[in-house]
């Protein structure tokens, strides 16, 4: 029997050994990292092919599109209470609910390698206490100019299968050729610039409420040869007065988010923005709506472009936008929208035609 235990903790000993020396070799942890600069400038040095990653709003539709939703853990709950986001993509009712700030306690206990955050200092926090995370938001400095394609960019150095870059180089052209288009045709045309205001309806804060200086919304209704009020708000001013708004006194004005139909009905109804010319004339302009507001940066931003020249300068643009809404959902996403629900997407309406709200 003496001889039987001898042999069998020789055996032990011997595999432990073995274990060792194969880590000593690989050098203990095999998983390869990578070095990335975020959008706010941090250098973050991460796990390279994450397979388990939790998202913001901004980040969700294009790993997606990407072909990469089967790496995400979770995304913010509310980019899943969006009744479209389970029409585009029905699989999404698997992904963990997270809060837009949740706890460091959360993202360990789910084991998730990788977050993609909002803010800086939601990354800082849950780099401090030993998570993987990076800032990816939708603001550059001091414009977002040469931040277009940044976040496409950053998916390609995470993940480097061929399928994703092959993908992301496809809607990098695309988003690049909508804006050289329709920038060229305004030249070529000597459109005067108008200015614009735009009023954020992700929630319902009023006329008011809207975006700052180096936002993506500035960028993209430069492109589309307005003078937006947001191009002189400082960040944290996003919700300038009444007096001030008809001080600046836009010629025409947008409406996003959930809230826009609603809003659109606010404007003309409420003083003092009843006493501008722009709301008398009726130059006032919805976005459509979809997986993520069609006014953020994502998947189909190309065709947020082509729709807002068509509806801000109808004499120059008419783009097949419904066209190309079901071509770029199917090829991104995997359905098939109906004519009914394209149409309930332009009119910033739920996937049954009803308020979002």
């Amino acid at each position: 029997m003496r001889k039987i235990l001898v042999f069998i903790l020789t055996i032990i000993m011997a595999m432990g050994v073995c274990s060792t020396f194969t880590a000593c070799n690989s050098g203990g942890n095999t998983e390869e990292t990578v070095t990335v600069t975020d959008m706010v400038g941090d250098t973050r040095t991460i796990k390279k092919n994450p397979s388990k990653v939790a998202c913001s709003r901004s980040t969700y539709d294009l790993l997606v599109a990407f072909g990469l939703a089967d790496k995400i853990d979770g995304v913010d709950k509310k980019l899943l209470d969006n009744p479209w986001t389970a029409v585009f993509y029905p699989e999404s009712v698997n992904h963990y609910r997270y809060e837009y700030e949740d706890s460091y306690e959360t993202y360990l206990s789910r084991g998730v390698d990788l977050v993609f955050c909002p803010e800086k200092r939601i990354a800082d926090d849950l780099t401090a206490h030993g998570i993987n995370a990076i800032s990816v938001n939708l603001y550059g400095t001091p414009t977002f100019d040469h931040r277009l394609t940044f976040f496409s960019e950053l998916i390609t150095k995470i993940w480097d299968g061929d399928d994703v870059k092959q993908k992301s180089d496809v809607w990098n052209t695309k988003i690049r050729q909508a804006v050289s288009e329709i920038q060229s045709t305004l030249t070529e045309n000597n459109v005067p610039k108008e200015k614009l205001f735009y009023v954020r309806g992700d929630k319902d804060k009023g006329i008011g409420y809207t975006d700052t200086k180096g936002s993506f919304v500035e960028y993209a209704y430069r492109v589309l040869g307005f003078d937006s009020m947001s191009a002189i708000l400082e960040t944290n001013s996003n919700r300038p007065s009444a007096e001030s708004i008809c001080e600046y006194n836009p010629d025409v004005f947008v409406m996003g988010g959930i809230y826009q139909n609603k809003h659109v009905t606010d404007i003309k109804t409420t003083a003092p923005y009843t006493t501008l010319d722009s709301v008398k004339n009726n130059r006032i302009y919805t976005i459509p709506m979809g997986l993520t507001q069609m006014e953020q940066l994502n998947a189909l931003s190309p065709e947020f472009f082509y729709d807002q020249a068509n509806r801000l300068h109808p004499t120059l643009f008419n783009y097949n936008v419904s066209g190309m809404l079901k071509t770029s959902v199917k090829e991104y996403f995997g359905t098939d929208l109906t004519d009914e629900q394209i149409g309930y997407m332009l009119n910033g309406l739920s996937p049954n035609g009803g308020n979002l709200y």
